[in-house]
């Protein structure tokens, strides 16, 4: 049984550790991510152009599944359309977002959850694999 009553739970050890000036010790964080050096801003941007796609399609619509290379072509098409000069919508938000989304297809095909006929791009350098 572990922490909290919850089977399959346990505390993870790196085997190193931190130890700050009030004497407090903690598990160091090498290698888990930087979460506390991300924008706000652009969370906040990333957060708004989901509520919008969650009114537009449906919350988690995208999630179901979409070839990457829709992902790409409204992601440059948003990055164009934003170096034009077009200020209508938050194109560096969906540019971004579009990006993220294929990180995410590649995740969950990794995962084997999607489909590998999902990453739909041309394979022009094996070698660089």
């Amino acid at each position: 049984m572990g922490a909290k009553g919850r089977p399959g739970f346990v505390l993870k050890d790196s085997g190193s550790r931190e130890e700050f000036d009030t004497g407090s010790r903690r598990d160091t964080r090498s290698g888990k991510g930087r979460y506390d050096l991300m924008s706000p801003f652009i969370l906040a941007r990333d957060a708004r152009l989901l509520e919008l796609g969650a009114l537009k399609y449906g919350e988690r619509n995208w999630e179901r599944g979409q070839p990457v290379s829709r992902f790409v072509d409204s992601a440059l098409r948003h990055l164009m359309r934003y170096m034009e000069g077009h200020r209508d919508e938050d194109h560096l938000a969906a540019a971004r977002w579009n990006i993220g989304a294929i990180m995410h297809m590649e995740e969950m095909v990794s995962r084997g959850i999607l489909p590998p006929a999902l990453m739909d791009l041309p394979d022009w350098d094996k070698k660089a694999r």
